[in-house]
């Protein structure tokens, strides 16, 4: 795993994105990346930008870039936007509307939150938390991470894993597979003379294929670009497995149409099923569409007998209950913040420690100059006077950079610490380099020692 050299200057956090509250559908999908597009993505970032760090996280539910860079550099929020647009070829008017963003200090809460399935529509959910550590990790693989971000991914996915594991968030919930099994009961009342067809193998389409088989169905074939991945998963279920090769005699024989790939396009259009209407015997066809991008083109619900489902029809009915979890959302938002603080200690402490310390050094290295040159003038001065004059002023010193100091690393706020350790900088005269990265702040010296302590 590749660690990028670390910022010398203060960092901003930014992210820009979309989500389900946003956005709908056909706008997210149009944005989502794939595994090849966000890998292209996170190298191009990378590559524009190498001062700073990038993760890109695209779920069914959401897209968001997360930033960290120096504070005067690029990418601006509103060149994030445009490479949204750029990069998937999509109409900046199409999708501007629907952008949200967050910077600093609310940017970072955002991740935690996003984590811990607070920002969910079905709170409580698990999956997002594997989804952003896919994305980090993926970024790691691609180099664009550094000690800021590794640090930042690594501790809000265990704040969510606490989350998870010390409050009752995820009682109750209704989870998208057993929304898609409640809908599919509603059409039909007897599932024994049923087959159901699950196209693709990924992770959603098991968990939702899993209740699908508790329904005890006559027949379940899975389908799938690679044989040998769907033979793995039909082998959890006693089911049968193909390639994708004879998919219109599946679909003709299907009664229940699980999909869910990875396709840029619908791989079932309206004109592909209206032709197997006849085969079908217009017999009623449950199709569930979990994919993004849709592997079912919407028209299709429009045809005699087919009931369509995608991704926010059952994300919109298992959120229902989300008012009964409001008790345990805030229960998780008090334990986030605990450690969304903590993140913050720290990253002040890496941003602004080596600045202090600078600041200390060069103000105690010119004390003790100017006290050389006082002793030197006057030599009648005993040893006791003149630890009496050194201890004064290094107290003077000390006293005088107390409150900036306090204020710097205490007080400011995430969005204000860049600007005053910028002008901290310019006013003393400090060197960028100064601020190098450091885990912890040095402690200031302690009033009591003398200057050549």
């Amino acid at each position: 795993m590749v660690v990028n050299a670390p910022l010398e200057q203060p960092v901003r956090f930014l992210v820009v994105g979309i989500n389900h509250r946003t956005a709908p559908l056909e706008v997210r999908e149009s944005l989502a990346f794939n595994h090849d597009k966000l890998s292209l993505a996170l190298r191009d970032l990378k590559s524009r930008y190498p001062g700073g760090e990038f993760v890109i996280l695209s779920t069914c539910n959401r897209v968001e870039l997360y930033v960290a860079r120096g504070l005067h550099q690029e990418p601006s929020v509103h060149t994030l936007i445009k490479f949204l647009g750029e990069f998937h070829k999509v109409a900046h008017d199409r999708y501007a509307e629907h952008i949200f963003q967050y910077e600093d200090r609310a940017a970072i809460e955002h991740l935690y939150h996003v984590a811990a399935s607070l920002d969910s529509m079905v709170l409580g959910e698990t999956q997002i938390l594997a989804q952003v550590k896919a994305a980090y990790q993926a970024a790691a693989q691609e180099a664009t991470v550094g000690k800021i971000f590794h640090a930042m991914f690594q501790r809000a996915t265990a704040a969510a894993k606490e989350v998870h594991d010390k409050t009752h968030l995820a009682s109750g919930r209704l989870s998208i597979a057993s929304v898609a099994v409640d809908l599919v009961k509603s059409v039909f009342d007897r599932f024994d003379d049923k087959t159901v067809l699950c196209i693709g193998a990924g992770k959603m389409a098991t968990l939702v294929l899993k209740h699908l088989s508790d329904l005890k169905p006559k027949r379940v074939h899975i389908a799938n670009r690679s044989v040998d991945r769907a033979a793995k998963l039909a082998a959890e279920f006693s089911a049968s497995a193909s390639g994708l090769e004879h998919l219109d005699q599946l679909l003709a024989e299907a009664d229940i149409i699980l999909t869910s790939t990875g396709a840029s396009e619908p791989i079932i259009t309206t004109a592909r099923f209206r032709g197997l209407l006849k085969a079908r015997r217009y017999r009623p066809a449950v199709i569930v569409d979990i994919a993004v991008p849709r592997d079912v083109e919407a028209a299709v619900g429009e045809l005699d007998n087919v009931y369509l489902y995608n991704i926010d029809n059952l994300e919109s009915v298992a959120a229902g209950n989300r008012s009964k979890r409001d008790a345990h959302a805030a229960e998780a938002r008090g334990l986030l913040t605990q450690h969304i603080e903590e993140f913050l200690h720290w990253h002040a402490a890496r941003d602004v420690g080596p600045l202090v310390k600078a600041l200390y050094e060069q103000s105690y290295t010119t004390a003790r100059g100017e006290l050389d040159v006082l002793f030197q003038k006057h030599g009648e001065l005993t040893p006791e006077q003149r630890a009496a004059i050194e201890k004064a002023v290094h107290r003077l010193v000390g006293k005088m950079l107390h409150e900036p100091v306090k204020q710097l690393t205490q007080q400011a706020e995430a969005t204000a610490r860049p600007m005053l350790t910028t002008a901290l900088r310019k006013l003393f005269g400090l060197e960028p380099h100064a601020a190098e990265a450091s885990p912890q702040p040095p402690a200031a010296p302690a009033p009591e020692k003398g200057i050549n302590a």
